[in-house]
């Protein structure tokens, strides 16, 4: 069996790659795909995972269903209002974006076959002809001009309102857009916005329950806490190339809820499943010494954080929510809780970001932690006995830690507990919910003024504001945003515009440096852990599956032609 630690650990130029993606066209990129195939520039270096799947297009075996698992039940289907990373896996073959980014973090085009800056702050994009949803009609620039425009007043309206002034319909098959301003994570943007119909806006179309799109694959049914299915698009619109065939060679995809990571374990032994998102981590040693199984590991783009609701007392106080932060014990949760998988995290932007290089990222990362955040009792204690009487709140103070039902994050919350309730100054409990009833109550306009710490996972990006952006910007409060503590801060915010509105990746740098530090010393949430992503798969069945590293885009792997990736399976 071949463990994968290519995927895992790497320290290539990635600024230099970005540096080409802020206003430049999609032409000439490695791995862009054309009118007429894939083009691929010499001399552009790929990070491990980027380079174009083993499998080979010749030899694929056509047919099969694949059964994978999701730890997680699906919570919505409607890009515009999907808040959590399970959906968005769940339509990530159905539907498609104008741009996507490939494993290497180079973006490339998919439904746009160009996208360039044809005046300042105008971009526009030219659809490929010929592509059909899967409901039969033929997509259009009035569904993208639909589909961007609908973002407005939803869960995730900052998605496309943070850039979007407006659209112009130019023909069928071109549209521009119009920028309030400079916004240098516009292709990364572009790149998440799945398109529907515009009959889902007219209401001719309901898409809360049967999701439609120009994907690779059709919706065929959810069974609620069961399972997802879909099945290959006969009518896709790839002609083919030589590195990835015209139709996927996967027949079905069966998507299993598996909440319970042992019992994902146990169906991957059992031969009940094929592939296992996020298995237990105790399990990889023993299916990497079972030639039986592959594990893929990779650096992901995301991390576990514990947010406060700053409108409750103490937690308005920096010096609690610092000397809380100190109280954790990051390192033995890395090690006992996820067996040495990933980071102790000090910081909120991961390493995969495009604005830090790698030994950078670590020098600061450990530096934010001896300075304010890393464990120390000594110094936490102080933070405490000053910020309780500045708060005016007598200790102890009781409170809650609320997280959803993963085992892991749970374990990891009740060591918190317990590292907070051995001091003097809190009497701490910890309640778990269902991930949907979670979503709602974390993501409500009162998450604030809840006497409740939460603990949950933010999915990032290959861009660093994607990192922060929403969680922290004063604009994003909830409901309307994820900015779950309601947390204010006018540098924070001003180097949050600056940092979107700024191409050079040098003043980029600075700039998240500068924010970095001062979210590490205001804490308004502290960090836990930046995780890997980790696939197993059986290999006598699987054949060249690769992990995508940001949460949401586990499947890409299957079938993403613009990405150079597929995956078929061993009819043998």
């Amino acid at each position: 069996m071949r463990s994968d630690d290519t995927e895992r650990h790497f320290s290539l130029n990635r600024r230099s790659l970005v540096k080409s993606l802020g206003v430049a066209g999609v032409a000439g990129l490695a791995g862009c795909l054309g009118g007429d195939g894939t083009e691929t520039e010499e001399g552009t270096p790929a990070r491990p995972g980027g380079t174009t799947t083993p499998a080979d297009p010749e030899n694929a075996q056509e047919g099969g269903e694949l059964i994978a698992s999701f730890g997680a039940d699906v919570a919505q289907f409607d890009p515009a209002k999907a808040a959590d990373t399970t959906s968005v896996k769940a339509f990530g073959l159905t539907y498609e974006t104008l741009l996507t980014v490939g494993f290497d973090g180079s973006i490339n085009n998919a439904l746009a076959h160009t996208f360039e800056e044809v005046d300042d702050g105008v971009f526009r994009a030219e659809l490929r002809e010929g592509v059909t949803f899967h409901n039969g009609t033929e997509l259009t620039a009035e569904d993208v001009q639909v589909t961007f425009e609908r973002y407005e007043g939803k869960v995730n309206a900052t998605d496309v309102y943070s850039w979007y002034e407006s659209s112009e319909i130019i023909d069928d098959y071109t549209i521009e857009f119009t920028l309030k301003g400079d916004y240098a994570p516009l292709k990364f943007d572009i790149s998440a916005i799945p398109i529907i119909p515009a009959e889902v806006e007219t209401g001719d179309l309901d898409i809360t329950e049967n999701p439609v799109g120009t994907g690779p694959y059709e919706f065929v049914e959810h069974q609620p806490d069961n399972l997802f299915r879909i099945t290959r698009y006969d009518d896709y619109w790839f002609e083919g190339d030589d590195s990835v065939p015209a139709t996927p060679p996967i027949e079905e995809i069966t998507y299993r809820v598996i909440t319970e990571q042992s019992a994902q374990q146990a169906a991957l032994e059992g031969g009940d499943i094929h592939l296992a998102n996020t298995p237990p981590a105790a399990s990889l040693d023993d299916f990497a010494e079972n030639e039986d199984f592959t594990v893929n590991r990779r650096l992901a783009g995301g991390y576990d954080l514990m947010y406060f609701p700053t409108e409750v007392d103490p937690y308005g106080n920096a010096k609690v929510r610092r000397g809380i932060s100190r109280l954790v014990p990051r390192e033995e949760i890395v090690d006992a809780v996820y067996e040495g998988l990933g980071v102790p995290a000090y910081m909120a932007i991961s390493q995969i970001s495009a604005v830090f290089e790698t030994e950078e990222w670590q020098d600061l990362n450990d530096r934010l932690g001896e300075e304010y955040l890393g464990y120390d009792q000594e110094q936490a204690n102080t933070l405490l006995e000053e910020g309780f009487n500045e708060a005016g709140v007598e200790p102890p103070f009781e409170t809650t830690i609320i997280v959803n039902q993963n085992p892991q994050r749970v374990q990891w919350v009740q060591l918190i507990a317990e590292s907070l309730n051995s001091t003097d100054y809190f009497e701490v409990s910890v309640d778990q919910y269902e991930w949907n009833t979670y979503v709602g109550k974390i993501a409500g306009e009162s998450s604030a003024s809840n006497n409740e710490i939460i603990a949950v996972g933010w999915s990032g990006g290959w861009d660093p504001d994607a990192y922060v952006g929403d969680l922290v910007d004063s604009e994003q409060f909830t409901p309307n945003g994820f900015n779950m503590g309601h947390y204010k801060n006018e540098e924070v915010d001003q180097l949050l515009e600056e940092g979107t509105s700024t191409y050079d990746l040098d003043e980029r740098n600075q700039i998240y440096k500068d924010l970095v530090e001062i979210l590490a010393e205001d804490a308004p949430m502290t960090y836990i852990r930046f995780g890997e992503e980790t696939d197993v798969y059986d290999n006598s069945v699987v054949k060249g599956f690769r992990t995508y590293p940001i949460n949401g885009g586990e499947f890409k792997g299957i079938y993403s032609p613009a990405d150079g990736a597929f995956t078929y399976l061993s009819q043998e």
